[in-house]
């Protein structure tokens, strides 16, 4: 804001000097005295004068352009006002007229000393011009000293204008400053803040524009120490003039107010400090705060991640001690090397490209990276690279944080190895073998029924009591082995055929409640489902998950109490989870996880029938999913299956 203000200034005072400059000089050019050129003292703004303020001006426009074709009219301009007003000097202290006034044009208003600039005039231009030296060069010494010189030019611009204001008689005015117009005295104020803007930030400039705490400090009194002065000056000339007070009263008035203003001025801007101080405390205090996080936190990353700093160029410029540890490099040797120290040659160089493409385009990039260590081992990283952007679109440095995972991709490439592949045949021979064995023993198991059912349709009038009881057990027994052996064929193929879709886990129940409506029925049971979520699963999976929890509700309820079940989900994390509850007779403790292995039965046939192997589907089900499964229960008072489903 301060910079575009100062900006906006600058191009009003240039387009005012110019004008003056111009306007002045066609004035004399034409022989007419419009504006710039009538003083009713005498003081008159001559052609000289204004064409050097052209020239200053010329300078000042072009003191900034970086081609070479302007460096040389700049110090044309800058030397001719130099030497103009050095002549024109020469002239007042040793009483000669080298022919410099009347040069451009004639001076026919004037009578002493047609044409020629005032003795403060010249001064002003020399100060000025040496000033306009310093904005070409580098030393930063003599710089410094051009700009305090070019300020003589606007102390002495200054008492002018204060003669002028205070409305001294041309008698009481030092010979000096007799002779300088008051349009003179503000184009150089124009024109030194023209210099001081363009100057470099150092020396003058830098004292007053800076944001230190002294420059503000400065800031703060300038208006004191230029505008209190002025007018209480003004004000006292008034009196003494108008003869309201004498001079000796006026001049200890005059003492007594400067010093209660200049106390009060300074009291409020030293309450000012005081809160600017509070406010710079304060913020001191947080940023030891922050810092001292984030020494926390770089002392955290420090010691799970290998971390690295580069330049723009790829050149390593910090590593911390994880970085040396892992590959084995002394700090020495690392810093002031490239990344390629601890290349590999596991990955193409499009492997590379790709990454720098990426980091210095501004993004970050994430991969696995495998490395070479010092001694030749090879190591692997999980690498993030992040551009650290100093200003917009432009790149200071790329930070590379590492984490080492060698020892999982070590167990990533067992997995790949022959072991692990021997491994995974055997599962499927196991699979194929459980699989043949299930289906092989219905044939012998049939032929058994089968002969068993002609031996009692042939001879069971000549059976006795205990004989048709023994084939009773024998077709009961045969049934129940069919069973057995039905069921672990269906455990042996759960997930054979795997295909994950979209399910709708309300139209699923409502499908399973009507499939068991005659068994809902007969044992009066009642089924309540909350709003269940559509989910990613396989859908023949799910559905025996859901119908074996249910089955079980009901089958396992209390005497004489009518099931109720309720079904309900809700989400947690990442996944659903799901609960069946019921109000039956509960499961013991002791049991809780053992009722999920396969054809463990916590109840006898005859008080409640089945195999005992639902609860091991349901188990094998929810694990293909990726899931958890679990029971709450106590004795006769109910169980809450709960499973859960990851939300994919």
């Amino acid at each position: 804001m301060k910079s575009q203000k100062l900006k906006y200034t600058s191009y009003l005072f240039t387009y005012l000097l110019l004008f003056f400059s111009i306007f002045t000089m066609l004035e004399w050019f034409f022989h007419k005295q419009i504006l710039f050129t009538i003083n009713e003292n005498g003081a008159t703004t001559k052609f000289n004068t204004a064409l050097l303020f052209f020239l200053c001006t010329i300078s000042l426009i072009i003191s900034r352009k970086k081609q070479r074709k302007y460096r040389t009219p700049f110090f044309i301009f800058t030397y001719t006002v130099l030497f103009i007003s050095i002549l024109t000097l020469i002239e007042y202290i040793f009483r000669v007229n080298l022919y410099v006034d009347n040069l451009f044009i004639k001076d026919t208003f004037t009578i002493v000393n047609p044409g020629r600039m005032s003795e403060a005039t010249a001064v002003c231009f020399i100060f000025f011009a040496i000033g306009l030296t310093g904005l070409k060069s580098t030393n930063r010494a003599y710089i410094a000293t051009t700009q305090h010189i070019a300020l003589v030019t606007s102390i002495i611009s200054l008492i002018t204008i204060l003669y002028f204001i205070l409305r001294f008689p041309i008698d009481s005015k030092i010979v000096f400053f007799k002779t300088m117009s008051i349009q003179t005295a503000i184009s150089f104020l124009f024109i030194s803040f023209l210099l001081i803007s363009k100057s470099y930030n150092i020396g003058f400039k830098e004292t007053i524009l800076g944001n230190s705490d002294g420059s503000r400090s400065l800031q703060k009194l300038l208006p004191f120490i230029i505008l209190i002065p002025f007018f209480l000056s003004f004000f006292m000339l008034t009196l003494i003039n108008e003869k309201i007070i004498g001079a000796q009263s006026g001049i200890i008035v005059y003492t007594l107010v400067l010093i209660l203003s200049g106390f009060l001025y300074t009291y409020i801007v030293s309450i000012g400090l005081n809160k600017s101080d509070y406010l710079r405390r304060t913020l001191e205090k947080n940023l030891i705060n922050k810092n001292s996080e984030l020494l926390n936190f770089k002392e955290a990353l420090d010691k799970i991640a290998i971390v690295a700093i580069t330049d723009e160029n790829t050149f390593i410029k910090y590593v911390n001690d994880k970085f040396c540890e892992i590959s084995k490099y002394s700090r020495e040797e690392i810093i002031g090397n490239t990344n390629e120290i601890v290349r590999s040659d596991y990955h193409p160089d499009s492997f590379y490209t790709e990454a720098w493409l990426t980091v210095s385009s501004g993004e970050p990039w994430f991969g696995e990276v495998k490395n070479r260590a010092k001694d030749g081992s090879l190591y692997w990283t999980e690498t993030a690279i992040v551009p650290l952007k100093k200003r917009t679109n432009y790149i200071r440095e790329y930070m590379a944080i590492q984490l080492d995972i060698t020892k999982r991709k070590e167990a990533e490439e067992l997995l790949a190895s022959k072991y692990v592949k021997t491994l995974e045949q055997k599962n499927q021979e196991l699979e194929q073998f459980n699989y043949i064995t299930s289906h092989d023993l219905q044939e012998p198991l049939r032929t058994i029924s089968s002969f068993s059912d002609i031996l009692y349709e042939e001879y069971h009038d000549k059976l006795d009591s205990n004989a048709k009881q023994l084939f009773l057990f024998i077709k009961k027994a045969t049934r129940r082995m069919s069973s057995l052996i039905k069921n672990l064929l269906d455990y042996s193929q759960l997930g054979r055929q795997r295909e994950i879709s979209k399910v709708n886990c309300n139209l699923l129940v409502n499908d399973i409640i009507e499939d068991l409506n005659s068994t809902i029925k007969q044992n009066k049971a009642t089924i309540k489902q909350s709003n269940l979520p559509i989910i990613n699963a396989y859908p023949i999976e799910l559905r025996l998950l859901f119908q074996n929890l249910i089955s079980n509700a009901i089958k396992f309820s209390k005497k004489d109490v009518s099931p109720q079940i309720s079904i309900k989900a809700k989400k947690k994390d990442h996944v659903w989870e799901f609960y069946v509850k019921d109000n039956g007779i509960g499961i013991p403790e002791q049991f809780q996880k053992k009722i999920f292995s396969i054809f463990q039965r916590l109840h006898t046939e005859n008080e409640y029938e089945g195999t005992g192997i639902g609860l091991a589907h349901c188990q094998k089900i929810v694990g293909m999913h990726g899931g958890e499964i679990g029971v709450k229960s106590k004795p006769g008072k109910g169980s809450t299956f709960f499973f859960t489903i990851p939300n994919q």
